[in-house]
């Protein structure tokens, strides 16, 4: 922060006077001198053009209410993809999800993308368009581990209402690896294809070892013993070679998302290149599949992960999948409208080991050193109130004074449009 006040300084200086220079550098030595954060006027500004740009949003009866609605409605009319970023295990990105499903369907969004393997997907769609009650806690046990986020409550009905809403040729496409626990399931799926002897011995050998790994993973609670990431490699190989020889296409393909799934499980988050990559191909080929077989293109609704939407370099320092999105829309002379929804205060669910219960936690960003950058924002929520802060037009007074800001906050500015702000949410209910 001092470094900023420095810098902010050295911008004013041709706009003030020499005692209020002066003034201004007796303050900066008694902030440093007292480790406290200097108010510049830039950032006063900033924290006036927040507040001017914020209104009250919120979700009642599944609709979009509060002065905010009619801009996010405007703004979904006008886009050829959604993105809505969340902080996963918060059930109010699903009641938020759900609003903005409706709100899309007259504008003929008939597709969501969303954060589990496309194989897990399927079975989700399934699930979303059957009228009973989904038995997840029996999915769950026959094959453990297997979903990444949609495993509670909120989000299976959110992922119906999705379904209802977009009509009977509304689709869901998985847009990611397969999860920790998906190996059982491809397996499965692969033997129900009925390859050849030879194929079909190894792939239950295969089946075996998964099982076996996932015994000794519930003992240990230790996702490392998991058969998508232990599986060995020469192992692998050897079935997929004699797949080539005697399974279906579909087989093989199935056999390759194991491993591909296996080798980007097993290197993140060390390597989380490999995993946005995968991404971007899973979506261009489902974009491109969808677009062969239409005569407009596809509007897409893409739930995921708050950093996986953000336009440009994101905090982790990747261009990810929102960033493809926008260049896609860009290319076609269209628009992508990127939403970040956040919780201030919420219990979640915490993973604490395969196979074991998860323990409820307490969150709070404003307690929290890892989001020091959202204070203008926090200091600026309605106290019961959603807040939709619309951060288009703050570019522009970012690129006047960037000092004024954060970097991680000013990359918020610039990779996200709309941030909802939640100030006390509620955690995920586990179907497990």
């Amino acid at each position: 922060m001092i470094a900023q006040t420095k810098a902010a300084i050295r911008n004013l200086g041709a706009d003030c006077g020499v005692e209020e220079l002066m003034l201004m550098r007796v303050l900066l030595v008694v902030a440093s001198a007292a480790g406290m954060p200097l108010l510049l006027h830039g950032q006063a500004d900033f924290a006036a053009k927040l507040r001017e740009n914020r209104q009250a949003i919120s979700v009642r009866n599944g609709q979009l209410t509060g002065p905010g609605a009619a801009l996010l409605n405007s703004a979904i009319a006008r886009s050829r993809f959604v993105l809505l970023g969340e902080t996963h295990g918060v059930s109010d990105t699903a009641r938020f999800a759900e609003a903005v499903c409706r709100a899309a369907a007259p504008e003929r969004f008939g597709v969501m993308a969303i954060e589990e393997g496309s194989l897990a997907a399927a079975e989700l769609e399934r699930w979303a368009r059957r009228q009973e009650e989904v038995k997840l806690p029996e999915f769950e046990k026959r094959f453990p581990e297997t979903l990444n986020i949609y495993n509670s409550g909120e989000e299976l009905a959110m992922l119906r209402t999705c379904t209802q809403a977009g009509g009977a040729g509304f689709r869901l496409w998985g847009i990611n690896q397969e999860g920790l626990g998906a190996a059982g399931l491809i397996l499965t799926r692969i033997l129900e294809t009925h390859p050849g002897p030879s194929g079909d011995a190894a792939v239950r050998e295969l089946l075996r070892k998964h099982d076996e790994a996932y015994r000794k993973a519930a003992e240990t609670g230790k996702i490392g013993d998991l058969f998508m990431i232990a599986a060995d490699d020469r192992e692998l190989a050897a079935a997929a070679a004699l797949l080539e020889k005697d399974g279906s296409p579909r087989a093989q393909a199935l056999f390759a998302s194991f491993i591909e799934s296996h080798e980007i499980n097993r290197a993140w988050p060390a390597d989380g290149g490999r995993r946005t990559r995968l991404m971007k191909t899973l979506f261009a080929a489902d974009y491109a599949e969808a677009a062969a077989s239409q005569r407009t293109p596809s509007k897409v609704l893409l739930k995921f992960g708050a950093f996986h939407v953000y336009r440009g370099w994101n905090p982790l320092h990747e261009n990810a999948l929102g960033n493809y999105v926008a260049e896609l829309a860009a290319g076609q002379g269209a628009q992508s409208l990127h939403i970040v929804l956040m919780a201030v205060k919420w219990s979640g669910p915490l993973f604490t080991g395969v196979g074991k219960p998860f323990r409820t936690r307490e969150f709070d960003l404003r307690n929290d050193p890892r989001s020091r950058y959202l204070q203008p924002v926090l200091q600026n929520i309605g106290e019961t109130d959603w807040s939709l802060f619309d951060l288009r037009p703050l570019r522009e007074a970012l690129r006047r004074a960037p000092a004024s800001v954060d970097p991680e906050l000013a990359a918020m500015i610039y990779g996200v449009d709309l941030l909802v702000m939640v100030p006390e949410g509620s955690g995920a209910t586990s179907l497990r």
